[in-house]
């Protein structure tokens, strides 16, 4: 009898002590799984926060300078021409909306506009894809003005190998056929499709001919980190893009 007892005692404590060790196992392998979890992820969230925070920097910058941007309305060269240079200089922004209260459309200046923004976006062009456009509140929204450049990716694949990457920079006019299906959903829709690393935006009051009235808009530009997608991807279809170059050319006001 005394040695059963000895017996179950030597079995409680060795069940005592397994009990233990696997509930140390478990401790052991959640502090393991936490400190993998936490070096794997070490400076990932700081590093996208940095160029979430740029994209943005850059995004509000781009904005400034092109609104703030001189306009030769002649055509002639701004600076370092010296007698030759333009003396008709005006903001690229009134020019847009006198462009505007014409007939609701930006098209006569709408390369100029394209152009400016081409420009300020050079330096970052290896890094972001972006899309600016202008909204109207005229009861409804409308966007007469709405680009997009982005980088299309090709490739060759082998087996489990890719090789041979390039990017062809292509450039879009969107809302071409200004239906009222167009709306502002699609363009959220696409802006969380693409994974948007910075945006700006400015209000811009568009005047109307003949009119002692003014429309409420915006204009917001957009960048994004180059995404491989193609033009019958749904997010970006939805959108009613064509190429610029085979955009409507502009009509004198």
């Amino acid at each position: 009898m005394e040695r059963m007892n000895k017996r179950m005692k030597f079995n409680s404590r060795g069940q005592a002590a397994i009990t233990d060790a696997l509930f140390f196992l478990l401790v052991v392998m959640a502090l393991v799984s936490f400190l993998f979890f936490f070096t794997s992820q070490y400076g990932r969230t700081v590093g996208e926060y940095s160029n979430s925070k740029y994209g943005s920097d850059y995004a509000v910058s781009a904005l400034k300078t092109v609104l703030y941007s001189s306009f030769a309305r002649d055509g002639l060269p701004l600076s370092g021409c010296g007698e030759d240079c333009s003396r008709e200089i005006d903001f690229l922004v009134a020019a847009v909306k006198e462009d505007y209260a014409d007939d609701k459309s930006i098209n006569f200046f709408r390369e100029d506009l394209t152009e400016a923004f081409r420009a300020v976006m050079q330096p970052v062009r290896n890094s972001f894809d972006f899309m600016v456009f202008i909204r109207v509140d005229a009861g409804t929204y409308s966007f007469p003005y709405f680009f997009i450049s982005r980088k299309e990716f090709t490739s060759v694949h082998q087996g489990a190998f890719v090789y041979d990457v390039t990017a062809e920079e292509k450039e879009y006019y969107c809302n071409s056929s200004s239906g009222s299906s167009f709306n502002q959903s699609k363009v959220d829709n696409f802006i969380v499709f693409v994974g948007a690393r910075g945006q700006a935006v400015s209000s811009l009051s568009l005047p109307l001919s003949n009119e002692d009235q003014f429309h409420e808009g915006i204009i917001q530009i957009v960048l994004w980190a180059p995404r491989d997608f193609n033009e019958e991807t749904p997010a970006f279809k939805a959108l009613d893009c064509i190429p610029r170059e085979e955009f409507p050319a502009k009509q004198n006001p």
